[in-house]
């Protein structure tokens, strides 16, 4: 985990038992690896594994890309934006998450903002769920990892229609906590331009205090991988992100 130091270990979770894993998914294995270093890492000097390999993009595929988002062929709406997609696809330009950077993103954090006893708290989470993760992560080949991406574009341009109509604070991010989608009620809940709400630049938990970012890491710990779990009510208390503004905090 580049050499951050992670106190508040808990050394029980180092005795699990070893077996050789394979993953499906050089992505998905890539995470599980990024899971276990979170709770078996003491520090010192480790290599960094957060460096994303760029792909090489065919200059005919790319064209095709935007050729087709300009013009799909005829067709219902579905088929047009199908169409859009697999071009996005084949021109390198849709691809499995990276959410290795969210959990380096996530250690960091909670190494400069958070006490021993927090941290220890959310590892514990982790250390809860890892099993589970595997269970599922290794099934998963990168053309679901790729189809997860589609669904995930679909749900966003769903939610611009949502959010706008709603009137209420609301916003939605990835299980790492990288939120790509806010109204401009939850901007002015928080104090932070709506722009900041896009594309990961800001995380859930950096809104939160520390005690209701610890709650949520937890309550997601006991519902992620429940297929009875649809949703939780639950309240938190946020922040503003920025110190020279903490008047601002609700």
């Amino acid at each position: 985990m580049g050499g951050l130091p992670m106190y508040g270990y808990n050394s029980q979770l180092s005795t699990l038992p070893v077996t050789p894993l394979t993953f499906a998914s050089e992505h998905m294995g890539n995470e599980f690896t990024v899971i276990s270093d979170f709770l078996e890492s003491l520090g010192g000097d480790q290599p960094s594994m957060f460096s994303e390999q760029g792909m090489p993009v065919n200059v005919n595929t790319t064209e095709k890309f935007f050729l087709t988002a300009a013009d799909p062929s005829d067709g219902t709406n579905e088929d047009r934006l199908t169409q859009v997609i697999n071009a996005k696809f084949e021109a390198g330009f849709l691809k499995p998450y990276n959410y290795v950077n969210g959990y380096s993103r996530l250690q960091k954090y909670m190494d400069t903002n958070m006490s021993n006893i927090s941290r220890q708290r959310i590892l514990n989470v982790m250390g809860t769920f890892r099993p589970a993760f595997r269970s599922v992560a290794q099934s998963l080949t990168d053309i679901d990892l790729v189809l997860v991406e589609e669904a995930f574009e679909r749900l966003l341009l769903d939610y611009d229609r949502v959010f706008s109509s709603m009137g209420i604070p609301a916003c939605l991010w990835r299980r790492t906590g990288e939120i790509y989608k806010g109204n401009k009620e939850f901007a002015a809940l928080v104090n932070v331009p709506l722009e900041m709400l896009r594309e990961g630049r800001l995380c859930i938990y950096e809104l939160m205090a520390e005690e209701s970012a610890v709650n949520y890491w937890e309550k997601y710990g006991n519902i992620a991988f429940d297929a009875g779990q649809k949703a939780v009510l639950t309240s938190c208390l946020l922040k503003n992100p920025d110190p020279e503004t903490q008047s601002g905090s609700v």
